[in-house]
């Protein structure tokens, strides 16, 4: 494998070491007595949108937060927000000035309401008076009417927490810890942000990866037929809207395929909707498959994806990686160099990514892969891509990224879920990730710390797939729900196929009457608790007994090494019913077109008949005993 793209430099030269004498080292173009601080961007999102803070917010007193009266409660509120900023509570780590923005707005609402309350002092607050701003947050409303969230009345909590820690620093500090005060603040007690149903992250996925795969290429054409036409049209001097109407014309010559079918593009608005699924499907993928954070995908640079020498794999095995830098924990504008492994897939979203910003970065001279145009009078119109347009230019900020997913989604119809559309947000592709590696192979733990490019294998435990005690937990909980509902649907199946589906028909007992459907449910969960591990595939059930074992597995259950179709059928152990009659259908066919290659050498021929006849014995045992129920 050949280097796919050369690399150039994403991380800035270090700069230099700051004064720690300069309490406000860490704000730009203001200082530390100013009614506004601007914070000092530490990435590049940060320098084109830079956070800031007002101190002069009003109070429920009719004063600002700067009138002399609260002269020392702001003096000890700036130096904790500068603690904040300096080092996180758990990490001990920096905090980036989004984070900080955060904690404001929160120390607003504990400030706003000490003065409701009449506290002057931080170190005024006792238990009650915890207890009682608790209950104040969990009752106010949020955007939809109800009361706000859990997270919520947690993250309003959290300054308290810092308030405490740093006491003994601030002079004015609060002397309750109010992780003993029944307020479970503590990380370990917090539920980690959602991760994607995977009910809706698998059709998410596969339809970002299908118009990636057949809709990118005519996207990219539709894109420089619609900036030619504009251009001719422009030469001739017409008005925009006849501009607009020619590119329309050109465009309507195209016809794209796309996961919903082959799609024409009928007008602007409609090419304009094509571009912006497209980066959505990029940022899906490279999200879902790779599990950067947001602000990582949108660092990435042209040439970023590079190959490196596997040799554990053999003589000139080599895989790709995505070059790209981490800002997270770090202070100054500067971040660290990190490599992540890329599956196919994703290297060619960075390719499209690739192309979709080339006449950008060339015009710009910068070698953003996210970098966009904007036009004030059009902001989400196809303007950015004419020949002339002159910016600005900009990375999308999170916000965006998210609009465009939910888009992206709405346009896929992508399952509900409990009832309700599934709201995405750009973290949960990184949740997903991790998840999912982690609960196929716990001992990958210390590999996705690296690959996520965590300093420490406990921050991807706790705050990504649980700490042991949690992930263990969540393991079981849904190894055993598998196992109640593959009971359930054996206890309930007219006639099971396998060598171990006859003696389950013969010992089961019968469920009748209206209570039928509870008893089953509660039947199998006490099958479950009462120790019958139960293996469930994609090919069948696995009525786990060591001594009919065909896999060789032990008393921790089947062996995953051996276990595959073809042990498993020839297992006492095995059971197969009619849900599992698609994958053996579908083993027919893939060996049936196997079997028609003139190529194959014979060995191959073999054991691919071998398959074959192993499909078809397990589609008769499953159709006979259909017929038998029936007749």
């Amino acid at each position: 494998m050949k280097t796919l793209t050369a690399a150039r430099p994403t991380i800035r030269p270090r700069p230099a070491r700051r004064n720690n004498t300069n309490r406000a080292w860490f704000l730009r173009d203001s200082a530390w007595d100013d009614v506004v601080w601007t914070f000092a961007p530490t990435n590049v999102l940060e320098e084109e949108r830079p956070r800031s803070v007002r101190w002069d917010f009003m109070m429920p007193s009719g004063r600002c937060f700067t009138d002399p009266l609260y002269a020392s409660l702001l003096e000890t509120t700036k130096r904790l927000l500068s603690l904040m900023r300096t080092r996180a509570l758990y990490s001990g780590l920096a905090q980036r000035p989004s984070t900080i923005a955060g904690h404001f707005i929160r120390l607003r609402h504990l400030l706003r309401w000490m003065d409701e309350e009449g506290f002057r002092r931080f170190a005024d607050l006792d238990s009650a008076a915890v207890l009682q701003f608790r209950r104040a947050i969990a009752q106010r409303e949020g955007h939809t009417g109800a009361t706000v969230a859990g997270s919520t009345v947690r993250d309003h909590l959290t300054p308290l927490v810092y308030l405490h820690h740093f006491r003994d620093v601030l002079g004015d500090g609060l002397s309750v810890d109010p992780t003993r005060e029944s307020i479970r603040l503590h990380r370990c007690d917090q539920r980690s942000g959602p991760y994607t149903p995977n009910t809706i992250a698998v059709p998410l996925v596969q339809g970002a990866v299908e118009l990636l795969e057949h809709g990118a290429f005519d996207i990219l054409r539709a894109r420089e037929i619609y900036a030619t036409a504009m251009l001719r049209a422009q030469r001739r001097g017409v008005h925009y809207s006849n501009c607009c109407l020619a590119a329309q014309k050109a465009l309507q010559r195209i016809s794209i395929v796309t996961p919903r079918g082959t799609q024409t593009v009928r007008s602007v608005t409609d090419f304009t909707d094509l571009v912006d699924r497209l980066y959505a499907a990029c940022f899906v993928v490279i999200s879902y498959l790779v599990g950067p954070r947001v602000s990582e995908v949108l660092h990435l640079r042209s040439g970023c994806v590079q190959s490196r020498p596997v040799y554990d794999l053999g003589v000139g095995s080599e895989i790709a990686v995505m070059v790209g830098t981490i800002f997270k924990h770090e202070a100054d504008y500067y971040g660290r160099r990190h490599e992540w492994v890329v599956p196919p897939a994703a290297v060619h979203a960075i390719s499209v990514l690739e192309a979709l910003s080339a006449p950008h970065r060339l015009q710009t001279g910068r070698d953003d892969l996210w970098l966009r145009g904007r036009c004030r009078a059009r902001p989400r119109g196809a303007t950015e891509w004419q020949r002339k347009f002159t910016g600005p230019f900009r990375i999308p900020a999170s916000g965006s990224i998210m609009y465009f997913l939910n888009r992206f989604a709405r346009w896929l119809e992508l399952p509900d879920y409990e009832g309700k559309p599934w709201h995405l947000t750009t973290h949960q592709g990184r949740k997903t990730f991790a998840r999912f590696a982690a609960l196929r192979d716990r001992s990958a733990l210390f590999a996705l710390a690296q690959h996520f490019g965590h300093r420490d294998a406990a921050a991807t435990d706790r705050g990504y797939v649980g700490t042991d005690y949690a992930l263990d937990r969540e393991i079981h909980a849904e190894i055993l729900e598998q196992s109640v509902s593959a009971w359930e649907h054996m206890l309930s199946a007219p006639e099971l196929g396998g060598r171990a589906g006859s003696e389950i028909l013969a010992k089961r007992p019968q469920f009748r009457g209206v209570r039928m459907k509870k008893d089953l449910k509660s039947y199998a969960r006490m099958l479950v608790e009462a120790g019958l591990t139960l293996g469930v595939c994609d090919w069948g059930y696995c009525v786990f007994r060591v001594e009919y074992s065909a896999c060789r597995g032990n008393a921790a259950g089947p062996n995953p090494v051996f276990r595959e179709p073809s042990t498993c059928g020839r297992c006492k152990n095995f059971v197969v019913t009619t849900h599992h009659r698609p994958y053996w259908f579908d083993q027919v066919r893939r060996h049936e077109a196997l079997l028609n290659e003139p190529v194959l050498p014979t060995q191959t021929l073999r054991i691919a008949r071998e398959r074959l006849e192993e499909a078809r014995s397990m589609l008769r045992a499953i159709d006979s005993s259909t017929k038998a129920h029936a007749s």
